[in-house]
């Protein structure tokens, strides 16, 4: 359902705040009787959300902040996140988050943005670093 909805020309995206999970289910009888045509409506997961809100702040790293395999591993984890949210109905969901996490251990073990330990340094810890792409 969610690859059909995103092909639809009509698609509109809202950011709400201050709403329960559960507003998902008023929201859609409304959207059943305002909308002109079948109307489709799709939380994002927690993952989704965040990389969303980072990239409506426009939260990317500087590049003296990444090194070309950090940047790589960075563009894998994504591509695997995006899998992931694709397969979530799927037998294969899980094989593909486990490959997800080793290629985050990777991405952190060769980031400048952590230490040896896979840590992130003091300043991007408070800046929640790893939810930004």
């Amino acid at each position: 359902m969610a690859s059909e909805m995103l092909q639809r020309q009509d698609l509109s995206i809202y950011v709400v705040a201050g709403v329960p999970k559960s507003f998902k289910k008023k929201l859609q009888k409304f959207l059943e009787q305002e909308a002109k045509s079948p109307g489709e409506l799709m939380l994002l997961d927690d993952e989704m959300t965040e990389w969303t809100v980072a990239q409506l702040r426009g939260e990317k790293r500087r590049s003296h902040e990444q090194t070309p395999a950090s940047s790589a591993l960075w563009r894998a984890y994504r591509a695997l996140s995006a899998a992931r949210y694709h397969l979530q109905d799927h037998e294969l969901e899980g094989r593909v988050r486990n490959v997800r996490e080793d290629v985050e251990h990777l991405w952190r073990a060769t980031s400048p943005l952590f230490d040896e330990k896979g840590e992130p340094f003091p300043e991007e810890e408070e800046e929640g670093e790893l939810g930004a792409a």
